[in-house]
């Protein structure tokens, strides 16, 4: 998980966008009779978000005179769409993740925008900046229309969660099977307010981290497992213990990344620093 700022786009710029796209007239004038209200929905959205609790961002099957279906459609025409009026906004929101990755797993490229909370159930929210989410695939396709119907089901939002995107919360632990195995699993300190703790497990279990982080990690025990038998070789477990001690510092700016707790994890266990790690297949 990654924090990202604010879009610089302007939800009432990029309708305007939309409108100057449209070129049926009647909807372009039923559209334009709802600017207000969109304007309403997205200052709402921002309350909301910064006050952490998009929960309660009211869900609305149609606005004014304008339909569900013609709400999301301002997405898919107007944004997304390879020459749509607005594409530029959704270019440049899904290339401000840096090196292209995923800020809801931190592991994924970005493929795509990922309507924070979805269009589906919030459709005056389509095409509000601050509602759109660069992802890979992976996690957008997990996370699909999921909301949140109370305050601790909130998924962790790039844009507005730095705090509990930055606190450490992710544990890694070892199987050792044998072959050795890594899983992970969202641990919050127990001292944090419960809704925190119901935010990062919930963010954990939609976006599918447990598979994302496990897969990653266990590919990466083959190749170490060489350069442990050559430390060990050289300097026994001590040698063994130090080179992964020094792998999780060199990615501690990373707090929830898989690999800090990988290495913190396996840094930590006797058994696998004086031998075990020789049971990863």
């Amino acid at each position: 998980m990654r924090a990202l700022p604010l879009p610089s786009a302007i939800s009432a710029n990029v309708m305007t966008m939309c409108l100057n796209g449209t070129t049926d007239a009647a909807l372009r004038a039923r559209l334009q009779a709802i600017v207000p209200n969109l304007a309403a929905s997205a200052a709402s959205y921002q309350a909301n978000a910064v006050a952490e609790r998009l929960d309660l961002q009211a869900r609305v099957p149609a606005v004014g005179g304008v339909s569900k279906a013609e709400l999301v459609a301002l997405y898919a025409t107007h944004l997304s769409a390879t020459k749509g009026s607005a594409r530029a906004v959704y270019d440049q929101i899904r290339n401000a993740a840096p090196n292209k990755k995923c800020p809801l797993c931190g592991v994924g490229t970005v493929a795509v925008l990922d309507h924070h909370l979805p269009k589906a159930k919030y459709p005056d929210l389509s095409v509000v900046p601050a509602n759109l989410v660069p992802a890979c695939h992976f996690c957008n396709d997990t996370k699909k229309a999921r909301f949140p119907a109370s305050a601790g089901q909130q998924t962790l939002h790039p844009y507005y969660d730095a705090r509990l995107i930055n606190g450490r919360w992710l544990a890694a632990a070892i199987d050792r099977g044998p072959p050795v195995v890594i899983t992970f699993a969202p641990s919050p300190p127990p001292a944090w307010p419960l809704i925190d703790r119901q935010r990062v497990e919930r963010h954990f279990a939609i976006c599918g981290l447990g598979t994302v982080f496990a897969s990653n990690a266990n590919d990466e025990l083959g190749p170490l497992k060489t350069r442990l038998a050559a430390l060990e070789a050289a300097g026994g477990p001590a040698a063994v213990q130090a080179h992964l001690i020094e792998e999780a510092a060199s990615h501690a700016q990373r707090t929830n990344g898989w690999q800090l707790s990988l290495y913190e994890a396996l840094a930590a266990d006797p058994w696998f620093t004086a031998g075990g790690f020789h049971s990863i297949a």
